[in-house]
């Protein structure tokens, strides 16, 4: 039996446009490999983190799955803690759930309230009352307010619970109250280092272990083991797709330039890019060439990518930067193989063991 690589994790259904039906031959894939657990992002098109939870569960026997992210507000937390403790229950433990704050615009074009600290603070209370089979009464907070909440499981354990973060208000939550995080990708070094520093902060203020809260990198990798079209589109492209949507958060995060970015946005390149939708996903190749040509290296060098073993030393990195595990995001584990193999002759010796489960410590 192939050992397990518990710190390393992958996003399953990640291609444009998104298939479900990839989810079972990713996931068989992923045990072939060895890797730790899969990362499911939840989107309200075909990606349904519930489901893709259960069918994950019904096709392996040692992946973790983490939902990362959920939003809380979009089910009822009775709903919400129903899911979580099936999961638990069918996976017998390799379950986690993580929530994100996601962007403030969506959430009021389609009438639902921007997510705030208070909330996610509320609703994880709520929800670990719950796995702990309380019935609650005349509930009002941040969160909501339900007359009655109630939940039973019978179960010894419940899901760890975690959040995916950028800002460093989220991430010192994630520590205080959190169990895992999961970074945001394309981070630079500084950005890595220094939210791994927000988590620390957070868990200290709350009197736990700093060294306490699982922290996973999430790290782009686009090795040379896919057409040099493919490195393209899940490095830049994706990048790109990031700023197009989110550009004042991720530079502020990591210290970039802004007026680098407006020079590139302004350009008519973006603005008819953008217009024909996730430009990850609509630019065509000699597009995506152009954005190489305007993106600084820098921003660039936030992801893996090269040979396997380029990655690899990238992989590696994030350790040194304080993260006890890193995603391999934006590839199938198909795709992945030879990075793996690469890992596997070098594996570095992680100063803490982590468990199959994401949210978990060994």
């Amino acid at each position: 039996m192939t050992d397990q690589l518990n710190e390393l994790a992958y996003y399953c259904i990640t291609r444009h446009p998104a298939d479900a039906r990839v989810l079972l031959p990713e996931a068989r894939d992923a045990e072939r490999l060895g890797l730790g657990s899969c990362m499911i992002g939840e989107r309200m098109t075909v990606k349904d983190s519930a489901v893709l939870s259960g069918g994950l569960a019904g096709c392996t026997t040692d992946l973790g799955i983490a939902a990362a992210a959920t939003n809380h507000h979009t089910r009822h937390p009775m709903v919400t803690a129903t899911i979580g403790s099936t999961m638990q229950a069918m996976t017998e433990g390799r379950y986690a759930m993580a929530f994100g704050r996601g962007m403030a615009a969506n959430w009021k074009a389609i009438g639902l309230p921007a997510v705030t600290e208070a909330q996610l603070r509320d609703f994880v209370g709520v929800l670990r009352r719950l796995w702990n089979g309380e019935t609650i009464l005349d509930h009002a907070g941040p969160a909501g307010a339900w007359p009655v909440l109630y939940h039973q499981n019978g179960l010894d354990e419940a899901p760890p619970i975690g959040f995916v973060a950028v800002g460093p208000k989220t991430l010192e939550l994630a520590g205080e109250i959190g169990d895992f995080v999961v970074l945001h990708t394309f981070f630079s070094d500084e950005a890595t280092a220094n939210s791994v520093a927000a988590v620390r902060r957070g868990a200290e203020r709350a009197g736990k272990d700093p060294d306490s809260v699982r922290i996973w990198s999430c790290l782009a990798t686009a090795s040379d083991a896919l057409s040099e079209a493919d490195q393209l589109r899940r490095r830049t492209g994706r990048l790109v797709t990031y700023l197009q949507a989110y550009a004042d958060i991720l530079i502020r995060a990591n210290g970039w330039d802004p007026q680098v970015w407006e020079r590139i946005r302004a350009t008519q390149l973006f603005q008819d890019a953008a217009g024909a939708g996730p430009i990850d996903a609509s630019a065509s190749v000699e597009v995506l060439e152009r954005f190489d040509a305007l993106i600084p290296d820098e921003w660039l060098d936030s992801a893996a990518y090269g040979t396997p073993e380029q990655c690899v030393r990238k992989i590696s990195r994030e350790y040194d930067l304080g993260c006890h595990s890193v995603i391999m995001h934006g590839a199938s584990p198909h795709e992945l193989e030879s990075v793996v193999e690469a890992y596997r002759a070098n594996r570095p010796v992680l100063r803490r063991a982590v468990a199959a489960n994401p949210g978990k410590f060994a």
